[in-house]
């Protein structure tokens, strides 16, 4: 955590909300995070009893990992470092208990005593409840939307306005899959990518469900996302497009003809759109909702931050190619968008615990269909709502939110 002036005391007193967390994301490092929070505790939990007779009492145990934890995650609120979190009180006072049955049972072996199965009961239970957790993912036909919240938030005190009717009549629509890359099929795309802009990538981390190509050096830096394949590159200054018109005045046309000459084509049929992001800088997307294509679809965004130069000009300083190639999997019912709208306004959309903390009001401005990816790499349907939040401070915020659309 960040010291002096911009740390802030944090908690959580949700319990379990940091499992949920990991069972909606479903990545190795937030399941490490969990996990480790109880190997932190099991050597504490082993040696309390081989050093003192006091602690062969499973209570006694307990309660010195209990207290121990409690002292860390107090000291953690106290100094404003880190989160004071009922969960790691949780996990680290279990993985005290788990070393504390590993060391009866080794005593217990010892002396030859027929008590040692009793010290199984809690590691068999917890080896039980993880493959439990783990078969019902790999049961699940689908992944989970990451990006959902896990809790319901509480949205009472909102004010909300809709000016317009939305369908109540249910429907049904496709799930569409990605062709999903492993770490040998990321570095072989790195590899031609590299070659066909004479760039090198010296540097490889693999994090979760992404490859990260890095030359320090130079700037330039290209992501790879594992499930579906799109990725995101920074481009150094050195071979960066330069465009002889500023960038509020970059054309679709010459913006193409650009990525064209630099190894980028744009499928056809995209929308358009150019913003301004941030003071300096345009963001131009090109669009694809549903393009067909050989063997199925197109679907998602390319986009394209603009940068102004000193002389007026636009640099290319990084793209973000999220369109990628979808085949259908199956047709599946999903909520009406009236159903939706109420989900929304009952709390249960990605960002309603935001917005229980920042607005009083909220106008929905549009409600339509868009599609996610998800932990198993199928594209979800869900329903996309654009908003106006207002707060206490005054002033509007746009913002969009999203609700998952499968029944």
């Amino acid at each position: 955590s960040e010291s002096g002036e911009f740390a802030a005391r944090q908690w959580n007193l949700q319990l379990f909300r940091a499992w949920r967390e990991a069972y909606q994301r479903f990545t190795l490092q937030i399941w490490l995070n969990v996990l480790l929070n109880i190997a932190l505790f099991v050597p504490l939990g082993f040696l309390l009893p081989l050093l003192s007779k006091l602690f062969r009492k499973w209570y006694a145990t307990l309660s010195a990992g209990f207290v121990v934890s409690l002292l860390i995650e107090l000291t953690q609120l106290l100094t404003a470092r880190g989160m004071c979190d009922v969960d790691d009180l949780f996990t680290n006072t279990l993985g005290a208990m788990l070393g504390w049955c590993a060391a009866m049972f080794v005593l217990a072996l010892h002396q030859k005593s027929r008590a040692w199965p009793r010290y199984c009961a809690l590691p068999a239970a917890f080896a039980l409840a993880l493959s439990a957790i783990f078969t019902s993912y790999a049961a699940q036909p689908y992944g989970n939307l990451r990006d959902a919240s896990v809790i319901t938030a509480d949205l009472s005190g909102v004010r909300w306005s809709v000016d317009f009717a939305l369908d109540e009549n249910r429907t049904t629509v496709w799930v569409y899959q990605a062709q999903a890359l492993d770490n040998a099929g990321a570095d072989r795309f790195a590899a031609e990518f590299a070659a066909a802009h004479g760039v090198e990538f010296p540097n490889v981390d693999y994090y979760d469900d992404t490859a990260l190509y890095m030359d320090h050096s130079t700037g330039d830096f290209l992501n790879i996302t594992l499930h579906d394949g799109t990725w995101e590159y920074w481009i150094s200054d050195s071979i960066a497009p330069v465009l002889d018109v500023p960038p509020q005045d970059v054309s679709e046309e010459f913006l193409r003809e650009t990525l064209d000459n630099f190894g980028f084509s744009v499928p056809a049929d995209t929308a358009f759109t150019l913003s301004p992001y941030g003071e300096t800088s345009y963001r131009a997307v090109f669009s694809a909702d549903l393009l067909p294509t050989e063997g199925g679809f197109l679907h998602g965004t390319l986009t394209c931050v603009l940068d102004a130069q000193d002389d007026g000009k636009a640099e290319l300083s990084r793209l973000e190619n999220r369109i990628t190639a979808l085949a259908p999997v199956r047709e599946e019912p999903i909520l009406s968008p009236a159903q939706a709208l109420a989900a929304l306004q009952a709390g249960k959309s990605f960002d309603g615990a935001w917005f229980a903390q920042s607005a009083q009001q909220i106008e929905v401005r549009s409600c339509t269909l868009d599609y996610l990816s998800d932990s198993k790499g199928f594209y979800q349907p869900v329903y996309r709502f654009e908003l106006s939040l207002s707060g206490q401070s005054g002033g509007i915020t746009d913002a969009v939110d999203y609700v998952p659309a499968l029944f």
